[in-house]
């Protein structure tokens, strides 16, 4: 149920309808009965933010975001309080009825802001329309108190309803208060497929070289989340980026994939659409499901070593050795955003190992075995579908595809890695330095892992047989 469709006045009917559509939303029920006994305290609460927009748009919520006047000493009567990091000290504390947790932050109003991030200085006894003005777009700058009535100062109900992404007040300042916010907007464009509002965008334009100011963390954190998104919206969000002159400063090796050809013969996904690395790789994204941010990201990169390997065979564009170039970027772009060990090895394997996956059925089960149980595996799946599938079914059809992934799991199956490690006892370090009379050091170790792979390639159990091998090695 919409709750546009109802919310029209205060009338009788329409808190009627409220209170139904609030009963058959278990987190929403939830943060009502935290409106409503902060109102029983003496206080007013509102639900705001996001949750108000989604409530519109009759999308799914999420997670629902309360602003009160109640001072904190009040709630931590009414509840046990929680804090996140430094947020108390901006009146913001944690609160959990009837099982979900909700962020209650208390009415402020920012003073001026220091270094495109913070304000110097909050003030707290404002009312809620100068609670709501402090915020970044209009469509996320509403209230709905208990009885489902809506605050809607600056428009943003108005704005949904023609669909466009507008700062709340002059866009200079909002942006120059914060410049993550600048990146927010293509993040709601994409989501909602929302136009930008002319101003909005203009001096997101203009102002784009300061997103370069921003922390390493806050960049990467705001990525991940416009890449939680389905692949079309990611791919749109990437299309506004650029367009918002904001990719040239975040991923400069995505934007360079524009000036690269793609031949139509290999890729005819790209014809009539730049023809391009660049295309392809938006084609690709698309193929990508939601909820899946480093599959996304990995996705995104594939064939940014593209960009440092052009030449031509036969007067067409070939790329050899694009995914080993590809991992130096990577590497850089990880040291740039300051990616976690865990994120920079999944997008590390994802790229680097992507052109392997046609070839993989060619492999000695040892190298297939060793692919498959890479805990980034399902990276690499994700990468090699979406590149493969985005061609159409010219080079591979997706039955060919699945069937290819089955022989691969199956492998995996044999040779997973408590087999491995059951094979891997038939080769003992000191019997090795025994049969070929070497001391301890790096080539006890290389013998083992080519033994090893060996046995596993051909399927080996007997010992007598293993030491000959190794003996064949000295």
């Amino acid at each position: 149920m919409k709750l546009q469709h109802y919310i029209l006045s205060e009338a009788q009917e329409q808190i009627k309808q409220w209170k139904q559509y609030v009963k058959s939303n278990r987190m929403l029920s939830s943060a009502v009965k935290v409106l409503q006994k902060i109102d029983k305290a003496g206080y007013k609460a509102w639900v705001v933010g996001g949750a108000v927009r989604d409530i519109i748009l009759g999308d799914k919520i999420k997670d629902v975001d309360i602003a009160t006047n109640c001072p904190l000493v009040i709630l931590g009567k009414i509840w046990k309080l929680y804090d996140i990091g430094r947020s108390k000290e901006f009146g913001i504390v944690v609160v959990i009825e009837g099982g979900n947790t909700f962020e209650v932050a208390g009415l402020r109003k920012d003073g001026k802001y220091e270094n495109g991030r913070r304000p110097e200085t909050v003030s707290f006894d404002v009312t809620i329309e100068d609670d709501l003005g402090r915020r970044d777009i209009t469509i996320n700058s509403m209230a709905i108190d208990k009885d489902g009535n809506i605050i809607d100062k600056f428009s943003g109900r108005r704005d949904i309803k023609n669909k466009i992404i507008r700062t709340v007040g002059d866009p200079r300042e909002r942006f120059g208060e914060d410049y993550l916010r600048m990146m927010r907007v293509p993040r709601f464009s994409s989501k909602l497929d929302f136009d930008i509002e002319k101003e909005t965008e203009k001096y997101i334009q203009r102002m784009s070289i300061n997103i370069t100011k921003l922390t390493p963390e806050r960049l990467k954190d705001e990525l991940l989340k416009a890449a939680s998104q389905s692949g079309d919206k990611f791919a749109k969000y990437i299309q506004v980026l650029d367009k918002l002159k904001l990719l040239r400063c975040i991923l400069p090796e995505v934007l360079n994939l524009k000036y690269f050809k793609e031949s139509p013969k290999f890729h005819p996904e790209t014809i009539g659409k730049g023809g391009t690395v660049y295309s392809h790789t938006l084609e690709a994204l698309k193929q990508i499901g939601a909820d899946k941010p480093i599959e996304m990201l990995a996705t995104l990169l594939h064939d940014i070593g593209k960009g440092v390997t052009l030449n031509y065979q036969e007067g067409l564009p070939r790329y050899l050795r694009h995914a080993e170039e590809g991992i130096k970027l990577v590497n850089n772009i990880a040291d740039r955003l300051k990616m976690s060990n865990k994120e920079r090895e999944a997008l590390l394997f994802g790229v680097g190992q992507h052109m392997k996956f046609n070839d993989i059925l060619k492999m000695k089960p040892s190298k297939i075995a060793k692919l498959v149980n890479d805990e980034n595996w399902d990276v690499l799946l994700a990468v090699a579908q979406a590149d493969e599938f985005s061609r159409g079914e010219v080079y591979m059809k997706r039955k060919e595809f699945e069937e290819t992934v089955d022989k691969a799991i199956k492998i995996k199956e044999k040779y997973n890695t408590k087999e491995v490690e059951k094979r891997m006892k038939l080769v003992d370090g000191h019997h090795v330095m025994e049969l070929l009379g070497i001391t301890p050091g790096p080539r006890v170790g290389e013998v083992i892992r080519k033994v090893t792979d060996w046995i596993l390639d051909n399927d080996i159990q007997d010992q007598e047989e293993i030491d000959q091998y190794i003996k064949s090695l000295v």
